[in-house]
């Protein structure tokens, strides 16, 4: 018998080597949630890592809800905002992927410095996912994803440094 679970684990791996697009996960507000939660508490999980508790239980949400809205405003100003579940679906369930992958080596990194190369390898992977899920949503070229891409991390990255006490 076949886990209920499958067909979105095959998903997930399909999102991750760039054979399916946001166009392939089903069109949920449920599921999206389900989504939002594993990726607001890895997250978390991650921001404890740098960040006072409390401030890192904040992180992992304040990080979902500030991809949310980046999401939501690129595709009202690209004119697809009905496709605004099954991208920011897409997107966590990659996301959840990818943190969860990075907390043992953010765990390790504490101690010993050789997974950088790993982790970078992880940065890239995930860059390359996003630049395709973005690519597929907006119907733009690579080199216009990737701009949308560097335009949401340094958003989130001033944003959620200025939230969080990170900035400099």
């Amino acid at each position: 018998m076949s886990s209920p679970w499958r067909p979105l684990g095959d998903l997930v791996v399909d999102l991750l080597r760039l054979r399916k697009g946001p166009q392939d996960v089903p069109y949920s507000p449920t599921l999206l949630l389900l989504t939002l939660i594993p990726y607001a508490l890895l997250g978390s999980a991650l921001a404890a890592f740098i960040l006072p508790p409390l401030q890192a239980l904040l992180y992992g949400p304040a990080e979902a809800a500030l991809l949310a809205l980046l999401v939501y405003v690129t595709l009202r100003l690209y004119r697809h905002p009905t496709r605004f579940v099954q991208t920011l679906t897409a997107l966590t369930l990659v996301g959840s992927v990818f943190n969860a992958l990075s907390l043992p080596l953010q765990a390790v990194a504490q101690s010993n410095s050789s997974v950088g190369l790993l982790m970078l390898v992880l940065v890239v992977w995930s860059f390359a996912v996003s630049v395709h899920l973005l690519r597929l949503t907006l119907d733009i070229p690579v080199p216009g994803s990737v701009l949308v891409n560097l335009a949401f991390f340094f958003i989130a990255y001033f944003v959620l440094g200025y939230l969080f006490g990170l900035s400099s």
